[in-house]
């Protein structure tokens, strides 16, 4: 890749692959961002529980297992492309499951093939940004990453919130997952058409299933002896943070409504004004990173987060949940690029597939275990308490990172 030290230099990488992904996800935004911010209260809707929540999301990560392994090999045999814009496709369909969805109970199912197509895409979708970017280039890339899908779907959550305010979550929430569906294939299409494979060395599938099982083994062997022992440093203690996270994320709009009487329109506009500060805030201090290192940036986040938890957990008012969701976000938008940047530092390009496996299985996994800890808490114990949790794993997190993370020496390309 050129580099240019000119102001429209320092952008020519958003005309390939980097532009494509950042326009199909944007369309695909139009309408999740409709569906992802009230999720919960669908899955309530159709008759399930606050625990059925975390239930479903953990089915949903074990399924993942396989599929992502198997994905990661495949991102670094067959290539990023192929396996990326046919499992778009395959997950644009799966909305419609999603939205025309009887009761809680096809959502287990739907969840399951979610969690098979995004499974086997996602470490082909991660690698080829990663590989569309250089290390001068990396944290700014994934802030446009966060922050322009985004921009797209900016209005989506208050306009959606006010349909429910008037027709009732269950039909809003259809419209909204039937709406994906369309703007999904669209982007899957935009995918297929416009994206550049990124792997020019990849070595091929072995058709024979047993030799293909024997060479994802030891490919996956092979890939955890090459990853630096600070990297595993760092993941361990990303874990501890996902952990924390998941226990209180799906429980953030149901604590809303239930216990502050936030109205979904209200919950709208909260999810607007967040994703508004994001825009603004985050592609200056994600080129900061890059120009001036990733811990300058992480560790004000970490200590950041557990603050934002316990203002959310406290929060009487619209006005309190608001404030603690927008100083939530200012704390992502300080630390979250370079924390995504860290882990591609870190990891070789020719790993790289195979480490986003091993990765996404981890946090999946993790995740699904603490949405079931945190709605087993929330519905039989105390629904304040899953945030006080949250807030406790961000201190130990933050204190061993500072024990123990250092700037990358050098950054992997």
């Amino acid at each position: 890749m050129i580099k240019s030290d000119s102001p429209a230099g320092r952008w020519d990488f958003l005309k390939g692959n980097i532009g494509v992904m950042l326009l199909s996800s944007g369309l695909w935004n139009i309408a999740g961002s409709m569906t992802w911010p009230f999720y919960a209260l669908y899955v309530l809707e159709l008759g399930g529980r606050h625990i059925d929540i975390g239930l479903i999301s953990a089915v949903g990560a074990i399924t993942r297992i396989v599929p992502t392994l198997f994905g990661g090999y495949l991102a670094d045999t067959l290539g990023r492309k192929k396996i990326l814009y046919s499992m778009s496709f395959f997950l644009a369909l799966n909305t419609l499951m999603f939205a025309y969805a009887p009761d809680f109970r096809f959502l287990f199912l739907a969840t399951i093939l979610e969690a098979l197509f995004s499974g086997i895409r996602d470490p082909a979708f991660m690698s080829l940004l990663a590989d569309s970017t250089t290390p001068d280039n990396r944290a700014t890339t994934m802030a446009l990453w966060q922050v322009v899908p985004s921009l797209f779907g900016l209005l989506s959550p208050y306009a959606i919130g006010l349909v429910m305010d008037v027709r009732g979550i269950l039909p809003a929430m259809r419209f909204a997952y039937t709406l994906t569906f369309l703007l999904a294939t669209v982007a899957s299409f935009l995918r297929y058409r416009y994206l550049e494979e990124t792997l020019e060395n990849g070595k091929g599938v072995s058709m024979s299933p047993k030799t293909a099982a024997r060479e994802i083994l030891s490919d996956f062997t092979e890939t955890l002896r090459n990853l630096p022992k600070a990297l595993w440093t760092f993941l361990v203690i990303d874990f501890v943070f996902t952990f924390a996270w998941a226990v209180s994320e799906p429980y953030f709009v149901t604590y809303a409504k239930e216990e502050v009487g936030v109205l979904a329109s209200q919950w709208g506009a909260i999810t607007v004004i967040v994703m508004i500060a994001r825009l603004v805030l985050m592609p200056p201090l994600a080129r900061a990173s890059d120009k001036h290192g990733r811990m300058k940036f992480i560790i004000p986040t970490m200590f950041l987060w557990p603050v934002s938890f316990f203002l959310f957990a406290v929060a009487g008012s619209y006005q309190g949940i608001l404030t603690a969701r927008l100083l939530l976000a200012v704390a992502g938008c300080i630390g979250d690029p370079a924390w995504e940047a860290i882990f591609y530092d870190y990891s070789p390009k020719e790993h790289r597939g195979r480490f986003s496996a091993i990765a996404q299985v981890s946090w999946s996994l993790i995740w699904g275990a603490g949405n079931v800890v945190g709605g087993a808490i929330y519905q039989g114990y105390s629904k304040a308490f899953v945030f006080y949790l949250s807030v406790g794993l961000f201190v130990v997190g933050a204190v061993a990172a500072v024990l123990k993370v250092r700037e990358p020496v050098r950054r992997e390309e």
